[in-house]
């Protein structure tokens, strides 16, 4: 158990600075300010995406991915 959430709190440090990075790159381009705003949308249902598949093994609810 304490495996799990030791891998878990590197996974969620991992893909926060992931799309922390991603968003920086994201505000640097040049483009309009609504398809900004989608593009930083979708960066952050990615990641967490990835937190909720990595955290659902712990509870039980899914398999090991």
């Amino acid at each position: 158990m304490i495996n799990g959430l030791i891998a878990l709190l590197i996974a969620v440090i991992v893909v926060g600075i992931i799309a922390w990075l991603v968003t920086y790159i994201i505000d640097m381009l040049p483009i309009d300010g609504p398809f900004k705003q989608i593009a930083k949308v979708l960066v952050l249902l990615v990641a967490l995406l990835i937190i909720l598949l990595k955290a659902l093994p712990l509870l039980g609810l899914g398999g090991a991915l």
